[in-house]
């Protein structure tokens, strides 16, 4: 499945060390000196003066301070298997000076107005703040969903700078980002952030991919927010976002029975199961399911054989996120004992392709980054349809 323009597989995330997180919700001495920096050394004090821990409700892999004019963000571990890994940018507004102790931080004058972003997860946070119009440029174009960026891209207003080994370095240099928004699947990553800052550019990395919750995932807003100097806009929305999520949860809290689901399909011979610690675990229980891996302790995907899953399959009550198959007969195509899974015989399978762009990418794994209340209003529906008899499937649909 598509998660990133760059074609990243959404679910297979690593458990990450955040023992940094507990800074929030300590003393800020701690914080400015406990900081370790990318290189691995610990990096000078910061004493810029009185400064406030702002709280973050659901998100792991960030923090941020603010300090008079200035806001301090921290990205904790920001790749699958890093620790003790922490990234530090000091944002301050361009009619305000800049601090001279801010030695272990990026200095990013803020709001930005020239943005490259490298997901179309950064798209989604951007559009959500209606701040689209900052961004010039975009790896992996072809796989956003957006309309008002697919328009821009299509009469260039917003240029395609390529991806992975493909991604275009003299291009990204002409267009004079102020800034990069990047994401780091595995340590390949710092190869490029290097290259990038040798080239002069600012590079921000962004790891909301890493959260283990829907909200947590959705929280990013707010660090993106501040670039943008929309901090009050995203506040509003995450909040409004975070409490119909809640109200939605409790609401499926109140069934009882609750469908067994299974999920996935095999590729190229292995079937990745979803962790019971992962997000797609945490949204089916939220909605009221019982995922079958629901015990399993991994912050990741991981290989099952397909006749351990047919064994859980034979009783299971539905079939969720089936790769790229949109029809029953594509399931039974990949192989055919999978048409003796007992929600292949009753039709119900649902996968999350109802919203499929033009170049293909998937929706899903764009707006319902931010939107996780709307994923999990289609799993409720799915789920316990008597509690949302007027709602229509808006990322999922039922395979037939």
């Amino acid at each position: 499945m598509m998660y990133f323009g760059t074609l990243f597989v959404a679910f297979n995330t690593k458990e990450l060390m955040i023992a940094f997180r507990v800074l929030q919700l300590t003393v800020l001495a701690t914080f400015f000196s406990g900081m370790i920096a990318c290189s691995g050394n610990r990096q000078p004090s910061v004493a810029i003066g009185d400064a406030d821990t702002v709280a973050v409700h659901h998100a792991q892999g960030f923090a941020i301070v603010k300090s008079g004019h200035v806001t301090l963000l921290t990205v904790f571990n920001p790749w699958q298997g890093a620790q003790h890994v922490a990234y530090r940018y000091a944002l301050c507004p361009k009619d305000m000076p800049v601090p001279k102790n801010l030695d272990g931080y990026t200095v990013i004058r803020t709001p930005v107005e020239r943005v490259i972003c490298m997901s179309t997860t950064h798209v989604a946070m951007l559009s959500a703040l209606e701040k689209t119009s900052v961004i010039k440029a975009l790896s992996g174009a072809a796989y956003v969903s957006d309309e008002t960026v697919r328009s821009a891209l299509a009469d260039g207003s917003i240029a395609d700078v390529g991806y992975d080994v493909s991604l275009d370095f003299e291009k990204i240099v002409t267009l004079h980002p102020d800034v990069i928004f990047a994401y780091g699947v595995g340590q390949e990553v710092i190869g490029t952030l290097s290259r990038l800052s040798n080239l002069g550019l600012t590079v921000v990395i962004n790891a909301e991919y890493l959260e283990k919750t829907a909200l947590g995932k959705a929280e990013w807003l707010r660090f993106m927010a501040a670039f943008c100097d929309v901090d009050t806009q995203a506040d509003s929305l995450f909040r409004a976002i975070r409490q119909e999520y809640d109200s939605l949860k409790t609401l499926a809290a109140r069934c009882t029975e609750k469908p067994t689901v299974m999920c996935g399909l095999p590729w190229q011979g292995l079937w990745y199961i979803p962790g019971g610690k992962t997000t797609i675990a945490s949204l089916i229980a939220d909605a009221g399911g019982d995922f079958l891996w629901k015990d399993n302790d991994s912050h990741e995907s991981y290989p099952v054989n397909i006749e351990a899953i047919m064994e859980k399959g034979a009783i299971a009550d539905l079939w969720l996120n089936t790769g790229a198959a949109r029809s029953l007969a594509e399931i039974k195509s990949v192989d055919e004992r999978l048409a003796f899974a007992r929600p292949w015989q009753t039709g119900q399978v649902f996968n999350n392709y109802a919203r499929m762009g033009a170049g293909g990418g998937n929706d899903f794994f764009e707006s319902g980054t931010v939107y996780p209340q709307k994923a999990l209003k289609d799993l409720i529906k799915i789920f316990h349809p008597e509690i949302l008899p007027h709602h229509s499937l808006y990322y999922y649909m039922q395979l037939n």
